[in-house]
């Protein structure tokens, strides 16, 4: 009797027990997670690995760790050495690195004079503290800038656990930073015009990822952002004339041709496997210079005529900001892999429907899981021999021009309603 009552009670609970089941698989959290889980387990080139045992070019026995920070800690020494003169003289900076660490780790200096009022000081910690603080910094002011925009706290928890966040860390890079200059001067321009013209002004310490906005504003008429942008710029760039003198910002507007020029031309399969554009792309196939150049003006244009027509299409907000920073990324020609936190941010927002009455359906969440994992797919795809970064923006391209054109059919004419009038208000809880 005993056996049958408990095989009655394994009968009753097995729906149950399915029905949970199916609940988690129907659950985007879970799907997202996983996703997640599979890019950290595979990371690219072998990242997460190299570092655990100091045997890559994130950290290794001559590299003291954190990547790409030894060049901001090398500008920061020589900024209080009082040799600033030397980071935007290519061979002097490649040198002063040799003798510190015996490497340069093909390291250039590329960024404009009002960036160092956000690096200045660091040296003056040991390097692995200054990398420390400067990626928990910069973090907190992406999730800060996360919080607001999404109006509810869950985002830190997804913005941490994101391979861009992973990837960022390891290689002691700014992406927190810039990604969250970039999400806040264009998230929050229709509630907090004054904000999001600051942080739009200060997103020139690397104006590759501002290009279009400016095109946008113009088209929408925001003439408060453009104004606040545009003085903040002046502010920071006035700023580091008097601090740092006039001579840096010669130095970088007309001799770092040579930097730039290695940058953009190297053949380094390494270095184009990196690469999320179409111009790098293309060139990791083997395709020529001029043919690269030509491929990457047609990504351009597409991209700029797709942001045309769905700035002043009838479409939602959401996709309107979500088509600004996937055109921005097939503008740029120079697009490396821990540059991601923009795309990942709208990704989770369009998986998750904030704002909406549903979430996407099967095959555009199967592309913003894609896109939210880039850094790791990009990696795998160019064991193959191609790079995915091109395919992928593409693909999100068209994805929203034809959300845009069914909003726009569906909803009437253009749409410049808030994403959210305050912290929660308008945001679907995920």
């Amino acid at each position: 009797m005993a056996v049958k009552h408990s095989q009655a009670h394994v009968e009753i609970l097995r729906p149950e027990l399915a029905s949970m089941q199916f609940t988690i698989l129907n659950d985007r959290r879970f799907w997202l997670l996983f996703a997640f889980g599979i890019t950290l387990l595979g990371f690219p080139y072998g990242i997460l690995t190299d570092w655990i045992t100091r045997s890559g070019d994130v950290y290794s026995t001559n590299h003291p760790g954190g990547g790409d920070f030894v060049v901001f800690y090398v500008a920061s020494e020589l900024i209080l050495q009082g040799h600033i003169r030397d980071l935007y003289d290519p061979a002097k900076f490649s040198q002063t690195i040799i003798d510190r660490y015996g490497s340069d780790y093909e390291m250039r200096w590329l960024y404009p004079p009002h960036f160092l009022f956000f690096i200045a000081p660091i040296a003056k910690l040991p390097y692995l503290a200054a990398w420390a603080g400067f990626m928990a910094a910069s973090f907190a002011f992406l999730a800060a800038i996360g919080r607001i925009v999404w109006g509810k706290r869950d985002i830190v928890f997804w913005l941490l656990v994101a391979p861009s966040t992973f990837l960022g860390v390891l290689l002691g890079q700014m992406s927190f930073l810039v990604g969250g200059l970039l999400i806040g001067s264009i998230f929050l321009w229709d509630r907090k015009p004054i904000l999001a013209g600051i942080l739009l002004g200060l997103l020139t310490i690397k104006p590759q990822y501002g290009v279009l906005i400016p095109l946008v504003l113009l088209l929408e008429g925001r003439w408060r952002v453009i104004g606040v942008a545009s003085a903040t710029a002046l502010v920071m760039i006035g700023a580091s004339l008097l601090v740092f003198g006039t001579a840096p910002w010669h130095a970088f507007l007309f001799g770092m041709d040579g930097a730039n020029s290695d940058i953009l031309t190297t053949a380094s399969k390494k270095f184009l496997g990196l690469q999320m554009s179409v111009f790098g792309s293309a060139r990791l196939l083997g395709v020529d210079l001029a043919t690269a150049v030509w491929l990457q003006g047609l990504s351009a244009l597409f991209a700029v005529v797709a942001l045309v027509a769905t700035t002043l299409s009838g479409a939602r907000r959401d996709t309107k900001i979500a088509m600004l920073v996937t055109a921005t990324y097939l503008v740029s020609p120079y697009v490396l892999f821990y540059d991601l936190v923009a795309p990942t941010f709208v990704a989770l927002w369009l998986y998750f429907g904030k704002g909406r009455e549903e979430t996407p359906g099967i095959l555009f969440s199967a592309l913003l899981i894609f896109i939210a994992c880039l850094s790791f797919v990009n990696g795998a795809t160019v064991a193959i021999g191609f790079g995915s970064g091109p395919i992928a923006f593409c693909a999100l391209a068209v994805a929203l021009l034809l959300r845009a054109r069914g909003e726009t059919r569906r909803d009437g004419g253009p749409h410049r309603e808030l994403l959210t009038k305050s912290p929660g208000d308008e945001a679907k809880a995920t």
